[in-house]
């Protein structure tokens, strides 16, 4: 397992990396909780764009492989969050709008 925590009260208006210098493995599943009563959160996975929105209190789990076809003997096609990966998180502006997201 590859854990990583942040005070989501230290977020500003302006993306901030919370993992660090990114998982230190692959990973298959991402788990999110956001214990935050009041504070919504954009999340980036570059640093600079929008990608997501988790609302206050929320857990969230992302299955990077599920519905995804391996479609050879020698797991092409298979999944995975890239180790390094940064995950990046703001304050949200936009928490009373609808928010959608999509992997893949």
């Amino acid at each position: 397992m590859v854990a990583e925590s942040f005070d989501p009260t230290t977020l500003t208006g302006t993306f901030a990396p919370i993992n660090g210098t990114g998982f230190s493995t692959d990973i298959k599943l991402i788990k999110i909780f956001n214990p935050s009563t009041t504070i919504g959160i954009d999340v980036s996975y570059d640093g600079v764009n929008k990608h997501d929105y988790w609302p206050p209190g929320a857990t969230i789990i992302i299955d990077l492989q599920a519905n995804h076809a391996d479609n050879s003997a020698y797991g092409a096609g298979t999944l995975y969050g890239r180790m390094g990966q940064i995950i990046w998180c703001r304050t949200s502006s936009t928490s009373a709008q609808v928010q959608i997201a999509g992997y893949r």
